[in-house]
């Protein structure tokens, strides 16, 4: 009994521990401009894919450049896609060899999330440390009011960003424009997967 309590005394602390931090702003609460973007994420790498099966929802790419960030530790590229969920469809449409994504992301030595930007599209994604791959979690078809269009051009938008240069960037208005109450759905579905990811629900969420 008091193991079973400690298990839950811990489980409530690392829940709360992140809920304070600034991943859980960052993943909830998108920065919606790309220069917000640039400046709030801890890293930013051009991607590739080197390899991918889109009937298992299994992408996996290679890092062709890091644009902001040090490596703090090793990690993989590996993608997995929950084909579940709503609005994934135009990912696996996508995906295809040598196809170029950027990853923005927020990471520490323990945890790391972020938004993938494809060709036109973006989806979020959580690292799974015990199954060393990004895991999706959720379509993001909103960030368009960030950035619209191809990956490729993005990756030459991002130097001069990160100069701090001012650029246009192109960007499309939302099909469906943000409310109390998707905003708040949103915000359900995120920290579902993020809780169910990282264990922090009792029996790893099941």
């Amino acid at each position: 009994m008091q193991s079973r309590l400690l298990v839950r005394l811990i489980v409530v602390v690392l829940a709360l521990a992140f809920a304070a931090s600034p991943l859980r702003a960052y993943i909830h609460f998108p920065p919606m401009t790309m220069p917000k973007m640039c400046k709030h994420s801890t890293h930013i790498r051009a991607l590739r894919v080197s390899k991918h099966d889109s009937q298992k929802g299994v992408i996996v790419y290679e890092v062709v450049e890091t644009l902001k960030g040090q490596k703090i530790r090793t990690m993989s590229f590996k993608h997995l896609i929950r084909k579940e969920v709503d609005g994934v469809q135009p990912i696996l449409d996508w995906v295809g060899d040598k196809k170029s994504a950027v990853l923005f992301s927020i990471e520490s030595t323990e945890i790391a999330c972020g938004y993938v930007f494809i060709d036109d599209y973006c989806y979020s994604v959580d690292y799974n440390n015990g199954g060393e791959y990004w895991l999706l979690i959720r379509a993001e078809p909103n960030m368009s009011a960030c950035y619209f269009g191809s990956a490729e051009k993005l990756q030459g938008l991002l130097k001069e960003i990160l100069e701090e240069k001012d650029v246009p960037v192109p960007t499309k208005e939302p099909a469906s424009p943000t409310t109390k109450q998707n905003e708040n759905k949103r915000i359900k579905e995120v920290t579902d997967v993020l809780n169910e990811n990282r264990n922090l629900t009792p029996n790893g969420g099941k």
